[in-house]
């Protein structure tokens, strides 16, 4: 997502996309640098810079690809009044959710009976019955969930509770997220390095003494002092938000979520930069050098209408 989205020269214009193989293969694991350029304004940016955006928006195509890990779509032509019943490339791990987009000419249109395999899609329309229409749908699901972290499970937690607006909620899993998160990163580092019961004795502490003395241990210097920018962001935009929601009953309004996103995922990613794999999402195809798709806004304008 371009981080300049909001500027005018992306009104009614797409403002991301997922990238092209080619584009993948360019950057491979330079998550930092500018090396993206936007497809409408021209501005160039990092990979580390986009996925943040994306995943801070409030998009809601946006945040069920953050959400899940893999997104598939088609195109599919209906008769109305009859059941079509659609096939997935692969089963999903569990139960995908399904949206239906009609093109052109109205029709009523719903997904039903929908499995890990394929799901049904029935369409009404008064007076049009054996008529034919095309329908875009699209399924957003788990592919190889065993594989995925725990900390990214939760993130995808989070992105439930933000698209039902339940900022609190939100806010509780992004910091589970990232306290999970710090252990596994730890623990997997301390390997071979230091002895079990230290280990142990480390990863008990509170998060802010594990950033202290974990790091310390693991690079010479706490976290505070290697990235203190994120840091601080993080311990007042997440950690302290979310202790004022767990013990004070504290609320949560949509621009402290928005802000809490995107502290989480810049500290997350200084400390582990292929940490942005995991929120890569699993596409049928992927194309070349095109991008695969985009997503925007638009600004309606109109008039009065006179009688």
């Amino acid at each position: 997502m371009c981080p300049l989205w909001k500027s005018e020269s992306h009104v009614n214009k797409p403002h991301g996309w997922s990238l092209s193989q080619r584009e993948l293969d360019r950057v491979r694991n330079r998550y930092f640098d500018s090396l993206i350029e936007c497809i409408v304004c021209g501005h160039k940016f990092s990979l580390q810079q986009g996925v943040k955006e994306a995943f801070s928006s409030d998009i809601p195509s946006v945040i069920h690809d953050f959400q899940f890990n893999t997104h598939e779509s088609g195109e599919s032509e209906v008769t109305v009044g009859q059941l079509k019943i659609i096939q997935f490339s692969e089963p999903f791990e569990d139960t995908p959710e399904v949206y239906l987009t009609p093109h052109e000419k109205p029709v009523a249109a719903v997904s039903g009976h929908i499995t890990k395999a394929q799901f049904s899609i029935f369409s009404c329309n008064s007076g049009t019955e054996g008529e034919t229409r095309k329908i875009t749908w699209t399924a957003y699901g788990n592919r190889g969930y065993a594989a995925i972290p725990i900390w990214r499970k939760l993130l995808s937690s989070s992105k439930g509770h933000q698209l039902r607006k339940d900022f609190r909620s939100e806010l509780v899993d992004l910091e589970s997220a990232f306290e999970v998160f710090v252990g596994e990163f730890l623990g997997k580092n301390f390997q071979n390095k230091l002895k079990d019961d230290t280990v142990s004795w480390i990863l008990k502490l509170g998060i802010e003494e594990e950033l202290k003395i974990g790091f310390i241990e693991l690079r010479s210097e706490p976290l505070s002092k290697l990235e203190p920018d994120a840091y601080v962001r993080w311990q007042k935009s997440v950690k302290e938000l979310r202790d004022s929601v767990v013990h004070r009953g504290a609320s949560v309004i949509d621009e402290q979520a928005r802000d809490a996103r995107k502290s989480l995922f810049e500290l997350m990613t200084r400390i582990d930069s292929t940490t942005i794999d995991f929120f890569g999402i699993q596409l049928e195809k992927i194309r070349l050098d095109h991008p695969n798709v985009t997503f925007g806004t638009a600004v309606i304008k109109g008039t009065n209408a006179k009688n």
